[in-house]
């Protein structure tokens, strides 16, 4: 058996050496793949840490940008006052403009004095526009309670704005002109009654012209104004 194994070879060393050639190249390309082939580093636990941190903040980022875009895109509600056509609460949204909410209020009136009023401001979220009458002056206006919106008050030509404390009041003092019975009612010694005569008399009469037109109100004397002046305006 020895020797016919041996005879075959013989015979076919052509064939043998043509496949002891193939499995030497076989070998040598595995060989040469496995050199090749980069090595495989396994990724350090604070990369993998400060890498999901960064996946999450930036997850965080777009939902909140995305709820900001939805609030002022959405629908919003100012209140539009004074000498416009049909003052009430008109629903607007962020692109409108001043003239736009004046618009929907069915526009101006003759007596409207358009010179204290920004047309182009942006509107706001809880925004009072306030169109004072000629000879009026624009009072100041609360500002409205959403912590990212700007105070919403009238505006003279300049472009300037007075942002106000509270409606009714200029900085601490109380505007006879704009205030109520509860904002009146804050002077010591005003009860409701008070309050309300003095605004009959603005109701019949017109506005204060200066803070001593008080005594024009029954019940309120020289003592009465000595003691007020300070905590009043018009």
């Amino acid at each position: 058996m020895g020797n016919e194994w041996v005879t075959w070879v013989k015979i076919h060393r052509l064939l043998v050496a043509m496949l002891v050639g193939v499995a030497v190249l076989g070998l040598g390309l595995i060989g040469l793949v496995a050199v090749l082939r980069p090595p495989v580093t396994a990724t350090p636990l604070g990369t993998a840490a400060m890498s999901s941190q960064a996946t999450k903040s930036s997850t965080t980022k777009t939902a909140q940008s995305s709820r900001l875009k939805a609030s002022t895109s959405g629908p919003l509600y100012v209140d539009v006052k004074g000498a416009v056509q049909q003052p009430g609460l008109y629903q607007v949204t962020a692109k409108m403009r001043v003239a736009d909410a004046i618009a929907l209020a069915k526009g101006l009136t003759s007596q409207a004095d358009q010179r204290q009023v920004n047309l182009a401001a942006k509107v706001v979220d809880q925004q009072v526009i306030y169109v004072p009458v000629k000879g009026e002056k624009a009072p100041a206006l609360a500002s409205p309670t959403t912590p990212t919106s700007k105070a919403a008050t009238a505006t003279d030509t300049s472009g300037k704005t007075s942002k106000g404390t509270a409606v009714g009041a200029t900085k601490d003092k109380i505007n006879l002109n704009t205030a109520d019975v509860a904002a009146l009612q804050k002077l010591s010694g005003v009860g409701q009654k008070k309050a309300e005569k003095i605004i009959a008399f603005r109701d019949q009469h017109g506005d204060f012209k200066s803070v001593a037109d008080l005594k024009k109100v029954g019940g309120f004397g020289d003592k009465t104004l000595a003691k007020f002046r300070d905590q009043l305006t018009v």
